[in-house]
């Protein structure tokens, strides 16, 4: 029979272990950092996981039957901090009446996971001591997390912000074919648009083209990135991409993104229900088939509810709301409660960075292994939380000579698979995000993927960049270029667009 715990002495003396794939990982860790103890790494683990907002699931599989090597409670915990461990830990697993065994389950647990994130985080720092170290820090709060590095002038959100003109050439070697003279576009200028359109088939560049605009923007003013990789995993592959952007790569849904995607920028009811309300939207543009109307109901009420019940809230949290609300209504399991089911086989999201923390760095986040309702599902949260803090934040700096402020860019591959869904943040964050400091490049593979019955795309971009394609919609070509063009006929390399202030096609010889 399990015994009640009731002196912190049984702790102190006792023998605590976790999984040996765990444990093994442990070791490695310990050498790889240059730590002397077995429990320093443990010990890692355990904060890193106890910061999680859900409790660690008990071990699967072959975890279950292998054990690692013990570690002496006094040892593990220390002798200053025991009970202060000893107390996170009984309060994450909501241990009413602790036994010895049942924290040493939670031990056991919470170092699994732990260990295996830190080890993850590890490689995603390509094993840099320094670069481990600084995430490390700032997810403690020991220091502020990186913000953009540039000619500088602070903004309220305390980044550093770009002003002066951001001038692109439009290739390598980016030559107009009727004048030979270079062709550009002033991203940042007054009255245009900062948004980008790249379209082009298969072979034809694009995609390269688009990183290399997205890596001059970097360059010159070191506005952080963000890019979505929904085609082939070639961006989040790419290490000099990575290098150029100083970009954190995660593979979903293997790995979790660690922003606080369902995050509020208030807990006022008026952003409780605008929070309610987007999350719905985007759900409904990803579930199997489209809710009815006392299904909508539903799953407002239960977004509603999760947020004011505790922040921040994941998707299980949501998940979970729901089915209470199901439960009270009697209403059965339905294709809704189904893709939540799907979705929360995964852990999409780990809520560890805010969006202020999230948004200041450079990501690449690459979901081309995900099913596409997890990869829609992905962009449009990201996208939902990006549109809700850029409203939060005040319109950016507007120099003398009318360039604007650049906070961040995004680039979102293979858009097609997301521009056909009317996703309303995503048509928000083009039509108004240009006050926001906010650039937007949509790569896809015709014009006819941005002629959309909810928003015409392409009336809201400063730059349409056209490589050979098909194109059905004359409307989406009068919007790109002002007339028809044989978008067929375009040699390699070579790219059409119309650039402000011109009445005519403009052709450019983008590569060689």
């Amino acid at each position: 029979m399990v015994s009640p715990l009731i002196t912190l002495r049984a702790v102190d003396s006792a023998n605590f272990r976790t999984s040996r794939r765990a444990d093994e990982t442990n070791d490695r860790l310990m050498g790889k950092l240059g730590l002397k103890f077995r429990y320093e790494p443990a010990r890692l683990a355990l904060a890193r996981s106890l910061e999680l907002d859900d409790p660690p699931e008990p071990l699967q599989g072959v975890d279950t039957e292998e054990h690692g090597k013990t570690i002496l409670g006094r040892n593990l915990f220390g002798d200053q901090e025991l009970s202060l461990w000893i107390a996170m830990i009984i309060e994450r697993a909501n241990l009413e009446e602790p036994s010895l065994e049942a924290i040493q389950e939670q031990v056991r647990r919470h170092w699994h996971r732990g260990i295996l994130l830190l080890a993850a985080e590890w490689e995603h720092c390509e094993e840099e001591y320094e670069r481990f170290l600084l995430q490390v820090a700032e997810r403690a709060g020991l220091v502020k997390a990186r913000g953009a590095r540039s000619r500088k002038t602070e903004d309220t959100t305390g980044a550093d912000t770009i002003l002066g003109p951001i001038v692109l050439t439009l290739g390598d070697p980016g030559t107009d074919l009727t004048t030979q003279k270079p062709a550009t576009w002033h991203l940042n200028g007054r009255g245009g648009s900062p948004h980008v359109a790249i379209m082009g088939t298969l072979g034809t560049g694009k995609t390269r083209t688009a990183m290399q605009l997205i890596a001059r923007v970097h360059e010159s003013t070191s506005c952080p990135v963000l890019l979505f990789d929904m085609a082939k995993g070639d961006l989040a592959a790419d290490r000099q991409l990575i290098r150029a952007l100083g970009a954190r790569v995660v593979s979903a849904p293997k790995e979790s993104i660690p922003l606080d995607v369902l995050w509020l920028p208030s807990n006022d009811e008026g952003e409780i229900t605008n929070a309610a309300m987007r999350f719905r939207e985007s759900f409904v543009r990803v579930a199997r088939s489209k809710p009815g109307g006392i299904q909508l109901d539903f799953l407002r009420d239960a977004a509603q509810r999760a947020y004011r019940d505790q922040l921040p809230i994941t998707i299980n949290t949501v998940s979970r709301s729901l089915q209470a609300v199901y439960a009270e209504n009697r209403r059965k399991s339905d294709a809704v409660t189904s893709t939540f089911n799907d979705l929360t086989s995964w852990r999409l999201f780990e809520p560890r960075l805010s969006p202020s923390d999230f948004f200041r760095q450079s990501w690449i986040i690459d979901v081309h292994e995900a099913p596409e309702t997890a990869q829609r599902f992905i962009v449009f949260l990201m996208l939902d939380a990006l549109y809700a803090f850029s409203k939060s934040l005040p319109d950016s700096a507007i120099d003398e000579r009318g360039n604007r402020e650049l906070r961040l860019t995004v680039g979102i591959d293979e858009a097609r698979k997301v521009l056909g869904y009317g996703q309303p943040s995503l048509i928000s964050l083009v039509r108004e995000s240009r006050s926001k400091g906010v650039s937007i490049f949509l790569i896809s593979q015709s014009p006819d993927d941005y002629d959309q019955e909810e928003d015409n795309f392409l009336e809201n971009v400063g730059l349409a960049l056209c490589f050979k394609t098909s194109a059905a919609s004359a409307r989406a070509l009068k919007a790109l270029l002002g007339q028809q063009v044989d978008l067929g006929a375009l040699p390699a390399g070579v790219a059409v667009t119309r650039l402000p202030g011109q009445s005519s096609v403009t052709r450019i010889q983008v590569w060689k």
